[in-house]
């Protein structure tokens, strides 16, 4: 006899745990309610699956955002500003002036557009062209702009060093975190659905496989789906090897 078995979707991230009864709720309607005889159940998981959602965007627009984007366009713009502070004494009315921030663009030049890198190559190059000019035309970025360059530099280099804590691990993390107003809601749904898995069993017994084999065999499919997931995921931890290719 068919039947859907128990599942603990607790290590699903939260796409991941939406896009599961997503899919459920779409084949419950698909089905419907009413042949399925879940008709009270499913007005209830439907409930929840709105709050779930909410929360879900609620906690992604003050979780993953502002740390790892807003960090970046806080450098970029720190960067952009140190390049054309640097450019704009090219043009200074003093020879001297012009010399050194001709020494300085030289290396700037030499690193290109490095805003248009990945984040961690950014990052790196940032770092080693940052250090390539103090070592070397030190003196130089403090004489332009007034003493604004050596400045500049000081706080370009704090950004790029917040962006690179707040990357890696320590994002992914925050990437992957339950909020606790999100694992409340994802745990009425799970509840939700329990029930509505223990209703299927019980009444596929009774009357049998032609009315909830279909779905039963479709509700199993998404459920090893995403049981596999979480097996490749924790494997991959196992292993050590995990690596993502990020991109900006």
């Amino acid at each position: 006899m068919k039947q859907i078995p128990y599942f603990f979707p607790r290590y699903l991230h939260n796409n991941e745990h939406d896009q599961l009864h997503s899919d459920i709720e779409s084949l419950i309607e698909a089905e419907t309610s009413e042949k399925l005889n879940i008709v009270e159940l499913f007005l209830s998981y439907k409930q929840a699956r709105i709050a779930e959602k909410e929360a879900i965007q609620a906690d992604q627009g003050s979780v993953y955002t502002k740390t790892i984007t807003e960090s970046d366009a806080y450098r970029d713009d720190l960067d952009l500003g140190f390049e054309l502070l640097v450019e704009s004494q090219l043009h200074h009315f003093d020879p001297e002036v012009r010399e050194k921030a001709g020494r300085v663009w030289r290396i700037i030049q030499q690193y290109g557009n490095i805003r248009k890198l990945n984040y961690s190559a950014e990052s790196s190059n940032m770092t080693n062209r940052n250090a390539e000019i103090r070592s070397r035309y030190d003196a130089d970025v403090a004489a332009l702009g007034n003493g604004q360059g050596a400045e500049w530099l000081n706080k370009l280099d704090e950004a790029n060093k917040q962006f690179i804590s707040h990357f890696g691990d320590r994002a992914t993390e925050a990437a992957s975190r339950i909020s606790g107003n999100v694992l409340n809601t994802r745990i009425a749904v799970d509840n939700i659905f329990a029930d509505i898995t223990t209703r299927i069993n019980a009444l596929v017994v009774v009357d049998g496989e032609a009315i909830y084999g279909t779905f039963i065999d479709k509700v199993n499919y998404y459920i090893n789906y995403h049981k596999n997931t979480i097996a490749a995921r924790k494997g991959r931890k196992k292993g050590g090897d995990a690596t993502t290719k990020e991109t900006k």
